[in-house]
């Protein structure tokens, strides 16, 4: 099915003008909230989602060169039990870059140097490492004047902090922040604060259909296995949807003022921050509508959920029917056997 069907279903239409060009750069299998954030972006209407890139997490796979790949088929995963046929999946870079100048080639950074290519703005949702962003900035310096780079990750100003999406490639977040690309960041304090409960999860998102029980058991499972009692972010029956903040900052107002202007730091080797005052500006938000980022989530994925149910209740009474019609053949069978089995009465 194609994504602007399941869209139509929303009943919303934003005007053409206000349609935002979007590329979702994902490390999809990293743990359990990236297909949260997949599914935002592309249950919005206002998002003219162009690819999905999967990025690696190498630094917490331990640099086995898998990670990518394993998030490339979460992202397939996802689309296909969201039923969408029609959005293109990209292969980004498997590691690292080697050094600050370094331009690995690969799908994604591709699709990324292909779209800025276009007239208009390109804006990048980065969920994990930063890797493919500064590989395509690398490769085509040129293509920077038409980015808006989305970064979700960072420590909170103004010293910083080890933050996991930055532990994954420092070059690149280091290359990307020198670039002239235009940059809004969403550090570790501001996405932290969207969290939500399991059973918040369980009874608005598991009955959504096929999506909305991979969404929630992929996520309680993980539950079980990442939790840590030293690691202050999870309690045991919390998450932090964090990555949503990349659709959260193009849905808010402008007018709200929950952001600031920032000369991009630079990140030292213990990846805390260093003033900078000949860096560019960047823009920092201080903090992110709540209610409306996981409302709007929560609300969103019901459209494919209604469908997807509505269809299992007619496949299941298909099924009954058949299994009606064939104890009703036995049954006649049955009867005409018997009548064959009477002796004839001469």
């Amino acid at each position: 099915m194609k994504r602007s069907e399941i869209l139509a279903r929303i009943g919303v239409a934003p005007p053409p003008a206000a349609r935002i060009r979007l590329l979702v750069d994902t490390d999809a299998k990293n743990e359990a909230d990236d297909q949260y954030a997949i599914m935002h972006h592309l249950l919005t209407p206002l998002f003219d989602v162009r690819g999905i890139i999967a990025a690696h997490f190498e630094q917490k796979a331990g640099y086995t060169g898998q990670s990518m790949e394993a998030s490339y088929r979460e992202i397939e995963t996802v689309l296909r039990l969201a039923d969408m046929d029609d959005v293109p999946a990209f292969r980004g870079c498997d590691s690292p870059l080697r050094s600050i100048q370094d331009a690995p080639e690969s799908e994604g950074v591709q699709a990324i140097i292909r779209e800025a290519g276009k007239p208009g703005k390109l804006y990048i949702a980065v969920q994990g490492a930063m890797t493919n962003v500064a590989a395509a900035l690398n490769a085509v310096p040129d293509i920077a004047e038409n980015l808006v780079v989305l970064w979700n990750g960072g420590g909170p100003y103004p010293e910083g902090r080890p933050e996991f999406n930055v532990m994954q490639d420092p070059d690149a977040v280091r290359a990307v922040l020198k670039s002239p690309a235009e940059v809004w960041q969403t550090d570790q304090s501001v996405y932290c604060m969207l969290e939500v409960t399991l059973a918040e999860l369980k009874s608005r998102v598991y009955p959504c259909g096929k999506i909305g029980r991979y969404l929630f058991e992929q996520l309680e499972k993980e539950n079980h296995v990442e939790y840590n009692p030293q690691f202050l972010l999870r309690t045991g029956e919390n998450w932090v949807l964090g990555d949503n903040t990349t659709a959260a900052v193009l849905l808010m107002s402008r007018f709200r003022g929950n952001w600031h202007m920032e000369h991009a730091p630079i990140i030292k080797e213990d990846l805390t921050y260093q003033a900078n005052p000949d860096g560019k500006l960047i823009r920092v938000y201080d903090s992110i509508d709540v209610r409306m980022t996981l409302e709007e989530c929560q609300h969103r994925v019901p459209v494919i959920g209604v469908a997807q149910n509505a269809e299992t209740a007619l496949e299941e009474l298909q099924d009954g029917a058949s299994l009606v019609q064939t104890d009703l053949s036995s049954l006649a069978l049955g009867k005409l056997l018997k009548t064959l089995e009477k002796p004839s009465q001469e």
